[in-house]
């Protein structure tokens, strides 16, 4: 069947198809309802999941589709909805059909490959957009097709960066095509393609070769979906390593796959992955990601209100590999699949971060971004597995807009019947697009702080499930929600959605830490006596009594499985701190609350913290404070960054207030110590690589990256230097032999990586 004959029969087959009833307030998938998406592309990138997607105009008679969206989650289960980056409007020769596309990333770029009507050949084409960013903003890579012929079966791309380096490219309706993509990512070396198009391949050949009578197993129809098994983790066989994934066997269609020893092929048809069901679109379209543990399958559904075979909205299935890394058979359903993480409310969070919702949709532009909007009487948004932890809630906080009469946010726990714990007036601001911040108290019901939903969470939290019931004048719509945010009693703040590392982190406060601020896991679930959380003690910058300049360092090293216990009180902004500096003391202090808490009983860090394993460290004058308290005995290891002690010469460079132990002090230094610094812009790398060329009787290191005194700490993630602050760590506090190898050996993996230089004493091997 050819593209005019199947798309002519999917318009005779499309009165069949029935729309579903609005799905039930348990149910998760679909798992976008403010706007039909399609053809979901799942990328894992920096600890969140992100999928793209196609956008199906409402009420639509056919595939009327003109941009493509993005969402992303860190739980599966809430997704922020960060609008459309690209367009048909985005590439100067497509004027129709924005279908199915598929991103990724390579050396920091974002690679997002799509096919639209070309109006240079009157075909579909393959083009390709670019970003340093996931989500934006994208723009023409270069400035016309990737790859056209004036053929119309070029659809739906799928790329696959090998273990090699080579990038494939694949695409096809009924033809499946293939090009080998250059490191570039945006040109091609090789002619065009094509896969051998047999029943050995899929279960049957094209719909025009078939024979008349022959009843076939299968058919490639559309929408491949390219990977590559781990053979780390399963015990594939060499001949089937590679799976490409497609929707099958003509209209309606189901997804099946195919297994081959190289992207090329041979490919042999290995049978079905997920059956036809009823999903209520007569189009099928899957991509397969692993994220967090987990392995998740994407496709698409009509499912939503007014939705069905050209209104179609995209779902998710968790589900486990077979020993050899084959598919097993996954069902369609309403539910979903669980979150894998709580939702932190303690945060400013976007009005289109949402589970579930009902009558609304988003809009943006360039000032706000993405906003919620056409909120109506009855209308709501549900997030899911909300921890209210560590805080007592006490105010929600809203960013709204109203044209004219406004109306109300019910803020509820569970249902939408549920405990009403707050109910915010949302006036008419004056214009849809004049926004006002705006307050209400907050309370949960009484031992909602304490008691531990059946949900599950960290154990002395209540986890709940969040309604935002919006109330008002029955009819016309009400306002536009931007923003919102849960206060408490204590400060916490979710940085960089939580680090990249396996345990996304919290910064907070703590009661029983004063002029501290926290960085931590935010789920200890998966800590214990066995597993306990190794110290890092830091000072700042300044002597500041503030980690402003460096909690995203820090937050990225609690996320990889640390308690960070930072000096000073919680930068909720990344400004400067005002307040008076802070002292040796508080260090002390930090290792004495750690011991205190581990062995606390009551305490939510009992048995959690490994008290035998604390690294003391800090930045310029927090360094100098961190080799001023170097002789504590409870000191595993020593981390010194873009510091060290003044010599006779430079003392009178020092500023007031810092400490100020002459070089006799580096003979207190009795743990492995490393000195991370700027290189020689770095003001204090005189001083610094001075102290390592002292230090003789402990193994030292100096490891320097030419960035100069501000390091890289406010960069995403902290940069270069947390990389070697982590590897440091889990040498020095874990035991972990990989991560001795970036230190160790006269070739270590530090030396190789671009831009560092480290040197070694005798005492370091």
């Amino acid at each position: 069947m050819n593209i005019f004959q199947y798309k002519a029969k999917v318009l005779t087959l499309s009165f069949i198809i029935c729309h579903l009833s609005f799905s039930p307030i348990g149910a998760q998938n679909p798992f976008v309802q403010t706007w039909c998406t399609s053809d979901p592309a799942p990328m894992v990138h920096d600890g969140r999941m992100y999928v793209y997607t196609g956008h199906d105009e409402d009420n639509a008679d056919f595939f009327w589709m003109q941009e493509w969206r993005v969402y992303s989650t860190t739980d599966m289960v809430n997704w922020t909805d960060h609008g459309s980056p690209l367009a048909l409007e985005s590439f100067s020769w497509a004027d129709d059909r924005a279908w199915a596309s598929q991103t990724i990333e390579r050396d920091g770029k974002f690679y997002w490959y799509i096919c639209a009507h070309s109006k240079i050949s009157n075909g579909m084409a393959i083009g390709v957009a670019v970003s340093d960013s996931p989500t934006g903003p994208f723009k023409d890579a270069i400035g016309k097709p990737l790859f056209e012929n004036g053929s119309w079966d070029h659809i739906d791309p799928t790329v696959l960066i090998d273990d090699d380096g080579q990038a494939w490219l694949m695409w096809g309706n009924p033809q499946c095509y293939y090009l080998k993509l250059n490191r570039d990512m945006i040109s091609y070396s090789g002619e065009l393609g094509r896969l051998d198009m047999t029943e050995e391949a899929f279960g049957g050949p094209m719909m025009s070769k078939r024979e008349k009578g022959k009843k076939y197993k299968d058919s490639y129809v559309e929408g491949p979906w390219l990977r590559k098994v781990d053979s780390s983790k399963f015990k594939v066989e060499s001949s089937k390593v590679y799976q490409l994934l497609y929707a099958a066997g003509g209209v309606p269609e189901h997804i099946s796959y195919s297994t081959a020893p190289h992207p090329t092929g041979p490919w042999t048809y290995a049978g079905e992955i997920m059956p036809l069901c009823d999903t209520k679109s007569f189009t099928n379209h899957c991509g397969v990601a692993d994220y967090k543990g987990h392995s998740y399958f994407f496709y698409h559904t009509g499912k939503l209100p007014k939705g069905g075979g050209f209104g179609r909205s995209i779902a998710v299935e968790e589900f486990k590999y077979n020993a050899d890394g084959s598919f097993p058979t996954i069902m369609p359903t309403d539910e979903g699949v669980k979150p894998i993480a709580t939702f932190n409310p303690y945060q400013k969070v976007q009005a289109e971060t949402m589970a579930f919702s009902r009558g609304v949709k988003t809009e943006q532009n360039d000032e706000i971004g993405v906003y919620v909007t056409e909120i109506h009487n009855g209308d709501y948004i549900k997030l899911q597995n909300v921890k209210f932890d560590g805080n007592t809630p006490k105010q929600f906080t809203a960013r709204a807009a109203s044209g004219l009469r406004g109306g109300q946010i019910e803020v509820r726990l569970d249902s939408l019947g549920g405990q009403l714990v707050a109910r915010l007036e949302v006036p008419g601001t004056g214009g849809w697009e004049k926004w006002q911040t705006l307050s209400a108290p907050l309370q949960l019901p009484r031992g909602g702080e304490k008691e531990a939903s059946p949900r599950g969470g960290m154990e002395g939290a209540a986890t709940h499930d969040l309604y935002f019931a919006f109330t008002g004048r029955k009819g016309p719509k009400l306002f536009n929600f931007d923003w919102w945010q849960i206060e408490g009693e204590q400060k916490s703040l979710v940085v960089e959605d939580g680090g990249t590392g396996p345990y996304p982190a919290i910064m907070k406060e703590e009661p029983t830490l004063e002029a501290h601020t926290v960085f931590v896991p935010e789920d200890l679930s998966a800590f214990s006596e066995k597993n306990r959380l190794p110290v890092l003690v830091w000072g700042n910058g300044a002597c500041t009594n503030s980690p402003w300049e460096h909690f995203k360092f820090l937050n990225e090293i609690a996320s990889h499985g640390y308690i960070v216990l930072a000096t000073g009180y919680i930068p909720m902004e990344e400004k400067p701190y005002q307040g008076p500096m802070s002292t040796t003391e508080q260090q002390i202090q930090s290792i004495d609350w750690a011991i205190a808490q581990n062995a606390d009983p009551n305490s939510p860090y009992y048995n959690n913290i490994d008290v035998k394993n604390i690294c003391v460290a800090g930045m310029s004058c927090g360094g100098l404070q961190s080799l001023y308290n170097c002789a504590d005995p409870r000191i595993k290891t020593m981390m010194i960054c873009n510091s060290g002690l003044f010599k006779n010469s430079n003392r009178a460079q020092a500023v007031g207030g810092m400490p100020m132990p002459d070089k006799s002090k580096l003979k207190d230094i009795h743990t492995p110590i490393i000195y991370i610094l700027g290189g020689k812009e770095d003001i204090a790398y005189e001083n610094g690589m001075d102290d390592f060329q002292l230090i003789n009787h402990v193994p030292a290191c100096a490891a320097n990256y030419p960035v100069g005194h501000g390091g890289t700490y406010r960069q995403p993630h902290g940069g270069e230097f947390t990389v070697v602050a982590i590897g440091w760590l889990d040498w020095q506090l874990k035991g972990d032999k990989q991560a001795a190898k970036m230190f160790q050996g006269k070739d270590c993996l530090l030396s190789k990586r671009e831009g560092w230089t480290i040197e070694k004493n005798k005492k370091m091997k």
